[in-house]
C-alpha cells in the first residue's frame, strides 16, 4: 500500500529538493502543498495551510525562515503559526516531521550542540519554533533542527550568498563579522536526512547538520580557494566582535538512521560554483 506524504512549503528551497527526492521513491504518493498563487502543475495550492489535505505522513516546512521579518511581525506571527500547527495535528497524520532550527540553542555555547542541551526562547522566532516543537513532540512526532542549509535556490540574505555575490568584483571581500562559528550543510545531505527520518519508525528531536565547526572567515577562504582567488583580501566591517557559536552534534540521527553527510563544505561550494545559478 502506497503511503501518502504531504509536504507543506513544497515550492521553497528545501521543499522543492525534498519533493524531487521523494518522487523518485515509488512507495510514496506525494502531495505538494503551496501557498504560491502561480499555477504550477502537480502542486496542491492553498490560501492558508489550515487547508492542508490529510495523508499518512506530514512534513511541515511552511514557516518563514526570515528571522528579522518574523520578529517584526511579533505576537501575530506566533499566534498564527501555532494555530496552523494545531490544525495540522488535528488531521491525525500517522507521523509528523516538523522542520525547526538550530537557532533554538542560542549562540553562546562552546561545543557541538546535542539534542538534550538547553534551548533559549529569546525572540519571537525561537519562541514560535520551540512552541511548535512541543506541540509535535506531544503528538508523538519528529522534530528536525536544521543548521545553515546551503545550495542552489537558498536565500539571498544569508552569509554565503553575500560572499558569492562579491566574487565577480575586485575589491576586498567584505563581511560584517568574520568570527562567528557556524555549521553549514549541503541541501542534498539535508534531503537525504529527511528521507531517513520518514523511513524510520522513530520520534523525538534530531539535529541535521554537518557536525563541523566553521568560522565565517574560514568559509570565505573556502569560497575563494574554490574560485581560485587565492590572494583576495578579506575584510570585516565590525571592530568590537561579540562571541557567537552555533554548530550541531549529529550523532543521534547517524546512530538511529545510519544517515551521515556526504559532502564537505569545500565540495558543496564547488558544486554551487559549477551550477548555472552561480556561473559568471
Amino acid at each position: 500500500m502506497t503511503n501518502t506524504i504531504v509536504i507543506t512549503g513544497a515550492t521553497g528551497f528545501i521543499g522543492r529538493a525534498l519533493c524531487e527526492k521523494l518522487e523518485e521513491k515509488k512507495e510514496f504518493s506525494i502531495i505538494k502543498v503551496t501557498r504560491s498563487q502561480e499555477r504550477k502543475f502537480g502542486f496542491y495550492p492553498v490560501t492558508s495551510y489550515h487547508q492542508t489535505p490529510p495523508g499518512d505522513i506530514l512534513i511541515h516546512l511552511a514557516e518563514d525562515s526570515d528571522r528579522l521579518k518574523v520578529n517584526n511581525m511579533g505576537r501575530q506571527y506566533r499566534k498564527k503559526t501555532g494555530e496552523v500547527m494545531d490544525s495540522l495535528i488535528k488531521k491525525r497524520y500517522k507521523k509528523i516531521v516538523y522542520c525547526s532550527s538550530s537557532i533554538v540553542y542560542g549562540d553562546q555555547g562552546s561545543k557541538l550542540y546535542s539534542e538534550n542541551m538547553p534551548t533559549y526562547a529569546d525572540d519571537i522566532y525561537s519562541i514560535s519554533k520551540l512552541e511548535n516543537e512541543e506541540r509535535v513532540l506531544t503528538s508523538g512526532g519528529v522534530v528536525a533542527r536544521f543548521s545553515n542549509v546551503i545550495g542552489d535556490g537558498m536565500s539571498k540574505k544569508n552569509v554565503l550568498s553575500k560572499i558569492l555575490k562579491q566574487l565577480s568584483g575586485k575589491d576586498p571581500l567584505t563581511i560584517y563579522n568574520l568570527k562567528p562559528i557556524r555549521d553549514f550543510i549541503f541541501i542534498d545531505d539535508v534531503v537525504d536526512a529527511m528521507v531517513s527520518l520518514v523511513l524510520k519508525d522513530t520520534s523525538g528531536i534530531y539535529n541535521i547538520g554537518s557536525g563541523v565547526e566553521t568560522s565565517i572567515n574560514n568559509l570565505i577562504e573556502i569560497v575563494l580557494n574554490a574560485s581560485e582567488q587565492y590572494d583576495r583580501e578579506i575584510k570585516s566591517t565590525i571592530k568590537n566582535i561579540d562571541y557567537s557559536y552555533n554548530a550541531l552534534n549529529v550523532e543521534q540521527i547517524k546512530n538511529t538512521t545510519s544517515w551521515e553527510p556526504k559532502f564537505t563544505l569545500s565540495q558543496s561550494v564547488k558544486k554551487m560554483l559549477n551550477s548555472k545559478e552561480y556561473v559568471k
